[in-house]
């Protein structure tokens, strides 16, 4: 039914890799499969909190409108990423976007509500959240604005890792680029993502001081079923 649906395939990517390695010093290739994708280490950081964007774990998001070529994306990998062989551990998946909304600069350019189009209907996989925020202006005086920003996603990051439906979340920061990088959170039901993330919690309390704009100037959220998958991101996580 979903193949003569207009809408688009998202493929998720996480890969370790033996040692650290800085978006600074190394550009990966661009594979040449989806029609937009972010290649970011994931967060840690420096003694003044900001992202080092530096990290031996990268994760890879593509956006496509061709069904097939997605499908290739996750099941045949090393044809697209030819960094592969250097990866200690890889973890590829096919998943379907259903719900996406806010701003993002993933492309060059800011889009409003229109960065992935979504499918007209849900289905009871598990799910992936893919949120983003950014600012308009990287300059000094925006920098205690960012750290805020880095901290408070660490913050969420431990308050997801202790609730029971959460299988797995990372923060993955932007390169060098002015474009947005994104979290990842895989839950095993909307159940307990609904639980975890509108509720009371950590979370929660950062949405709600975040509404005001002082914490960043845009985001979006995207919620995707995972179809498929495979390899491990410390194991499997749908298993």
């Amino acid at each position: 039914y979903f193949m003569t649906l207009k809408h688009h395939w998202i493929t998720l990517h996480r890969v370790q890799f033996q040692d650290s390695v800085s978006a600074k010093q190394r550009k990966f290739d661009i594979p040449s499969a989806p029609e937009c994708w972010r290649f970011c280490p994931g967060q840690q950081l420096d003694e003044k909190g900001l992202p080092r964007l530096s990290s031996d774990i990268w994760c890879g998001l593509g956006i496509f409108s061709d069904k097939s070529k997605a499908e290739d994306m996750v099941a045949a990998p090393e044809n697209h990423l030819p960094f592969l062989p250097e990866a200690v551990q890889q973890w590829h998946a096919l998943a379907i976007p259903t719900k996406h909304r806010g701003e993002v600069n993933w492309r060059g350019h800011v889009e409003k509500n229109s960065a992935i189009h979504v499918a007209p209907e849900d289905t009871n996989d598990p799910l992936a959240i893919i949120t983003t925020a950014g600012f308009l202006s990287y300059e000094p005086d925006q920098i205690p604005r960012i750290i805020s920003f880095a901290q408070g996603a660490d913050e969420i990051l431990k308050f997801f890792g202790e609730q029971e439906g959460n299988l797995r979340s990372a923060v993955f920061s932007n390169g060098l680029d002015q474009r947005e990088g994104f979290t990842i959170s895989l839950w095993r039901d909307e159940k307990a993502m609904v639980q975890a993330a509108y509720l009371d919690g950590r979370h929660r309390t950062l949405m709600d001081e975040s509404r005001d704009g002082s914490i960043f100037d845009r985001s979006s959220f995207t919620r995707a079923r995972i179809l498929s998958s495979n390899g491990s991101w410390d194991g499997n996580p749908l298993e």
